[in-house]
């Protein structure tokens, strides 16, 4: 344990699969823990080799521009801590023992004894199977509240078909922070939609949520009416 790791106990943590599942994800709400003055710290399995641009040429050295886009995008968001896992190929999580997977989350979390962790729920949000590896790993060792993605364009005000969220943040305030952060992701071509998204909604004025469903302890979904924070 680090000098002053006691200072950096608790506050609000994510455990992802790649770099920029977190500013896809939960940018917003890690933003605004940070600056209400929480701790907040991110975990990454593995370091996105595999993410390269549709028709690149395989290139080795890969892993360092994911790397080096993720702690632009940390630094972005007020991260106080980001640690890559080792040993974890990007792709291959569902081919990695569980077990160890499961030892190696629960480590590092429990040194830090977060108040609450975001991680993915049960579908993965896009069915990626990392995603899906990842969140089960997480909801092993763990109380968990996962990111909610609906489709369509009701995505920033949560419609009642947006799988029953059990909380709303509003992220308005630091909208501007998730769009830079999605950038640092620059390799990644897939950012595109979600920027220009957000783009639209902070252009027009209107409010921006991040939704979340709490799923252990479970809590029934109270849409219309939401829960503000996750932390």
């Amino acid at each position: 344990m680090t000098d002053g790791m006691d200072e950096l106990m608790g506050g609000l943590a994510a455990v992802f699969a790649h770099p920029d599942d977190e500013s896809f994800g939960c940018a917003g709400a890690l933003a605004l823990a940070h600056d209400a003055g929480r701790v907040t710290r991110l975990l990454v399995a593995t370091r996105g080799e595999a993410g390269l641009p549709e028709g690149a040429a395989p290139e080795e050295a890969f892993g360092d521009v994911r790397e080096r886009e993720l702690v632009t995008a940390a630094q972005t968001i007020g991260l106080d801590e980001v640690t890559i896992l080792e040993g974890y190929a990007d792709g291959g999580l569902a081919d990695a023992p569980f077990a160890q997977l499961v030892d190696d989350v629960a480590v590092w979390l429990a040194s830090r004894r977060p108040d609450a962790v975001i991680t993915f729920g049960s579908h993965g949000v896009t069915g990626h199977p990392d995603h899906v590896v990842i969140g089960s790993a997480v909801r092993w060792a763990v109380y968990v509240v996962s990111p909610v993605f609906g489709p369509g364009p009701n995505r920033f005000d949560l419609s009642p078909e947006e799988q029953g969220a059990t909380h709303r943040i509003d992220i308005t305030q630091v909208a501007e922070r998730k769009v830079a952060a999605l950038e640092a992701h620059r390799s990644q071509s897939d950012t595109a939609e979600e920027l220009a998204a957000l783009r639209a909604a902070i252009e027009a004025g209107t409010p921006v949520f991040e939704g979340y469903t709490r799923v252990r302890p479970a809590v029934p979904a109270p849409h219309p009416k939401f829960d503000a924070r996750i932390w």
